[in-house]
């Protein structure tokens, strides 16, 4: 990849050195400046290429071709969606997929569907993100060729499916990503597949055949965006499974990344399951400036997704603060403002924010972490024994966990049930 980079930075200083161009070598800049998108999103350079597609934009304009404008856009749409800004990237890739609708450009029709997917998710739009993408993999069959636009329209769709609680089809999705990447030594296939997996297996309560996946994620990746997909993905396993010391080693490198080339559209989530695990580490105040950032990001960004994640994590760390072991008096030292004003309100904030986390997900559809907001609610009126509020919840999301054939949840919302206290 940095290779090709190389190369495309001597053509593109070719080009521009030159004052007067001929109409062919303006065409030539665009065409290069679309094809340099794929090394700019793979290294994950995303300011630095927003700046150059920006710098170009009027001329792409000028050529009055509505195929390499539309392609044009899309990329520009790809690149801000990349750097955390879903709302701004559905604007230029519906402008994207005008522009190819009207001169029936259907590659670029395709590329436009493929991330309106993505982005429409993101922003909480699922009924057209569902719209986009099958069109998206419809358009694919007619470019065999085209790995790109076949597996990465098809993990839009698997992105869909977990969200909105259809795991079954989320895991036959990955298995397809994964198949395909076998078949045609794809790893970014691969690493999309066992994302997918991971998630769909996650949110089904098969938690060791998560991991499993998250690893393999990482494993797969050959490429500086692609392996933070994985490490995300190890990150929550580990911040679920109590491992705060492997959650800040996987995901600092998360956030450096994404700060060092504004590659922010994994920077929200990296900051909200790290900033979780110093707060239980006993680094309260660094911990939640980091999900202050994030809540400042998912705001900016309308990314309606990410806030019911954020409120569901917020909510199970102030459980931990309400109901956990009471820190040491080194740690109770080094953060006594934060406890001061944080410790008695705990419970309240416990339950505002899985409410919250529960509203949010109703609000958009999103069934996926709706059972695990009602269960981890159920089980802290539990733990504060309040029977009846704790029944209403867990029933909830036993219902949820039924329909979702999320077994190992299931149990655990039912036994919770029927043990005493």
């Amino acid at each position: 990849m940095e290779e090709a980079h190389q190369y495309f930075k001597e053509a593109y200083d070719i080009l521009r050195v030159k004052t007067e161009k001929s109409s062919d070598e303006e065409i030539a800049l665009v065409d290069m400046l679309n094809d340099w998108g794929y090394v700019y999103y793979y290294l994950g350079d995303i300011n630095t290429w927003i700046d150059l597609l920006t710098a170009h934009k009027e001329l792409a304009e000028s050529l009055e071709d509505n195929g390499r404008l539309g392609m044009f856009y899309a990329w520009l749409g790809i690149a801000h969606f990349m750097g955390g800004r879903p709302s701004v990237a559905f604007d230029y890739l519906k402008r994207a997929f005008d522009l190819a609708e009207s001169c029936r450009d259907q590659k670029v029709v395709g590329y436009a569907c493929t991330w309106l997917a993505w982005a429409c998710v993101d922003l909480a739009r699922f009924d057209e993100a569902a719209t986009y993408g099958e069109k998206a993999q419809e358009i694919a069959r007619l470019f065999p060729s085209d790995q790109y636009l076949y597996f990465k329209s098809l993990g839009g769709l698997g992105y869909l499916h977990w969200l909105e609680g259809d795991l079954q089809k989320g895991r036959e999705i990955g298995e397809l990503l994964l198949a395909y990447g076998e078949r045609n030594a794809n790893s970014r296939s691969k690493v999309i597949g066992h994302l997918t997996n991971f998630f769909a297996q996650f949110h089904l309560g098969d938690i060791p055949a998560s991991l499993r996946s998250g690893e393999k994620s990482i494993e797969a990746s050959e490429d500086p965006t692609y392996i933070q997909f994985g490490r995300l993905s190890v990150g929550l396993y580990s911040l679920s499974s109590g491992d705060f010391a492997q959650v800040e080693k996987v995901l600092k490198p998360v956030v450096d990344f994404c700060e060092k080339g504004g590659c922010h559209v994994f920077l929200p989530w990296a900051c909200i399951f790290l900033g979780a695990a110093l707060i239980a580490q006993g680094r309260m105040n660094q911990g939640m400036e980091l999900l202050e950032k994030a809540r400042q990001m998912i705001d900016e960004g309308q990314k309606k997704v990410c806030e019911v994640y954020y409120e569901y994590v917020l909510g199970n760390t102030y459980s931990l603060i309400a109901t956990g072991p009471k820190p040491s008096l080194a740690v109770m030292a080094r953060n006594i403002g934060f406890l001061v004003k944080n410790v008695p309100t705990a419970s309240k904030k416990a339950i505002h924010h899985l409410k919250r986390a529960i509203e949010v997900s109703k609000e958009i559809g999103s069934n996926g972490p709706l059972g695990l907001a009602y269960l981890d609610l159920g089980l802290f009126y539990k733990s504060k024994k309040d029977p009846n509020q704790a029944r209403e919840y867990l029933s909830q999301a036993i219902h949820l966990f039924e329909k979702s054939q999320a077994e190992n949840y299931l149990k655990q919302a039912k036994d919770a049930v029927a043990s005493p206290g």
